[in-house]
Order: structure tokens, then sequence, then C-alpha cells
């Protein structure tokens, strides 16, 4: 999978995430939908950087 298929996919999940997030009102589901996002901007930021090194 090439960089930016892969920095895509993550900017998607991240939207995905933040919008779940908006409507979720299960404080287990939101507690793991917020340690997936945290995860999806994670994995983001290794890509960018790994990008432009």
């Amino acid at each position: 999978m090439l960089v930016s298929e892969a920095e895509f996919i993550s900017r998607e999940n991240i939207k995905h995430f933040e919008k779940r997030l908006e409507t979720e009102a299960d404080s287990a589901v939101r507690s793991v939908v917020f340690k997936l996002l945290a995860e999806e901007k994670a994995k983001l930021f290794l890509l960018a950087t790994a990008k432009s090194a």
C-alpha cells in the first residue's frame, strides 16, 4: 500500500470516528472510539513524518 493511500484511509477513519463521537451516548463505546481515534491520529502522524524524512 502506498503511503498516500494509507494517509487517505487514516484521514477517513479519523472523520468516521469523530462523527461517531458526535452521536454516541454509551460511555463504553465512546471510550473505545476515543482509543481508536487516538491510534489513528498517531498512525497518520507517523505516516506524515515518514513521508517527509
